[in-house]
């Protein structure tokens, strides 16, 4: 039995045989949603995700459709596959820090015992108004005890311990950020009356969004346990 193929067909399983590979990479998944992670926060500047990455347990290969930095909250190993299919294990000290751009695919697999917890915020492209600022008060930043990480033409990220008896000066916070702490304590305000807050606690994990403006200023103080953050500041 003789099949005959019209010049269609022909044609068609030679563009299907000789260029697979654009074709897959139109089916390209958005890197959130994903197993093990949890949204815990969405506003006009950035989603947060919580994730876990489980031993033995892959994203498939997927898309970042934002900008995305990724902060360590526990230690552990990660296998990142990228789309030329290179690959290596990234094993992060609490608080490192990873920037990928938009566009860019990648495939991750946890691959530790325990599992590592990373904070991952996903940039949005939405760029609001600046806020104005006040002469003769600072900005947030830079500020005592405080390391930055991480620079782009959009955001700056800060790594800032609180220590006994080191006060951040009064200051007001002129741009928005995102903040998730890697080390709980207590902390306390003073506004520019001078009269304390109540301290307040911070836990490990807990991420913060600052994405409405306020003119007023104020100190900051440690009160006790050890709290540290990572501060995303979007410059623009």
């Amino acid at each position: 039995m003789t099949m005959r193929l019209n010049r269609q067909t022909i044609l068609t399983l030679a563009i299907l045989l000789s260029s697979p590979f654009p074709i897959l990479a139109q089916k390209s998944t958005p890197f959130f949603p994903a197993g093990g992670a949890t949204q815990v926060k969405d506003n006009d500047r950035f989603v947060a995700w919580d994730v876990t990455w489980g031993k033995g347990k892959s994203t498939g290969m997927r898309k970042l459709d934002m900008d995305q930095v990724s902060v360590t909250l526990t230690e552990g190993a990660i296998k990142i596959t990228r789309a030329d299919g290179t690959w290596s294990i990234e094993q992060n000290r609490i608080g490192s820090v990873r920037f990928e751009s938009k566009g860019t695919s990648v495939e991750q697999e946890g691959v530790s015992d325990p599992p590592r917890r990373e904070m991952v915020f996903q940039l949005k492209d939405f760029v609001p108004a600046p806020w104005p600022t006040r002469e003769g008060i600072p900005g947030q930043f830079p500020r005592i005890n405080t390391t930055k990480l991480l620079e782009t033409d959009r955001i700056t990220v800060w790594d800032q311990v609180w220590k006994p008896g080191e006060r951040v000066v009064l200051h007001s916070h002129y741009h928005r950020t995102a903040t998730v702490f890697l080390g709980a304590g207590m902390l306390r305000a003073t506004p520019e009356n001078g009269i304390p807050n109540r301290p307040f606690a911070r836990s490990v994990g807990e991420v913060l969004a600052n994405t409405t403006f306020s003119p007023d200023a104020h100190e900051e103080e440690y009160v006790s346990g050890a709290p540290r953050a990572i501060w995303i500041e979007f410059t623009k």
